[in-house]
């Protein structure tokens, strides 16, 4: 017979653990976003954590292993979040002054409240120059970009959405590295709503 569930059933020992991986996770991602993937050692996890360097050592073989799966646990759920922000956009066709109005709302959060994340982002793929290991991540996470973004350009007409939205992401990849390096005091009048004014615009409407 199964046994019932209490306090001392693997289920519940499998539901802390997991926790306590997630935690080591949110942990390497802050010291990324401080001090680069340079920071990151599994003595240093830990006491960012607040744990033993054992929890560190049981859940991530190496530091490389540490960087692989905070990159992973990040694109996957920064996918997710971007297909709930993105839903509203894709499920009805918006005028180009609406999808201005979207995507800045995306943005600005990457440069404001969100800025450590995207600053961990930026240094996460760029390790992944680097690391073989990181690249299937990375692919996954610029191709759900992708699917995303490609109904938004079909439905502006783009006679070729897929690299429309590739050059898209490029776009929007150069301006947020920028902002990140050298901000502007009112990054969304002056940067980010003119950029993306001019893309839209850009497109020809169809049969133009």
């Amino acid at each position: 017979m199964p046994a019932t569930a209490t306090s001392e059933t693997p289920i519940r020992r499998r539901r802390s653990t997991g926790k306590r991986r997630l935690l080591l996770i949110q942990a390497t991602l802050e010291l990324i976003a401080e001090g680069g993937v340079d920071a990151v050692s599994h003595r240093a996890v830990a006491e960012r954590a607040g744990v033993s360097l054992g929890s560190t050592t049981y859940w991530f073989a190496s530091r490389q292993q540490m960087l692989h799966d905070a990159l992973e646990y990040f694109a996957r759920t920064e996918i997710a979040a971007l297909r709930e922000r993105l839903g509203p956009v894709l499920e009805r066709e918006l005028s180009r002054r609406q999808l201005v109005d979207a995507f800045t709302d995306i943005l600005l959060p990457q440069l404001d409240e969100n800025r450590s994340r995207t600053v961990a982002q930026y240094a996460l793929l760029q390790e992944a120059t680097r690391e073989p290991d990181l690249e299937t991540v990375c692919r996954d996470w610029t191709e759900a970009w992708e699917e995303a973004l490609q109904p938004v350009f079909a439905s502006l007409g783009a006679a070729d959405p897929l690299l429309e939205a590739r050059m898209f992401l490029a776009m929007l990849d150069g301006l947020l590295l920028g902002q990140l390096a050298v901000p502007d005091p009112d990054v969304e009048a002056n940067v980010i709503r003119p950029a993306l004014e001019a893309w839209f615009q850009r497109i020809p409407k169809e049969g133009s």
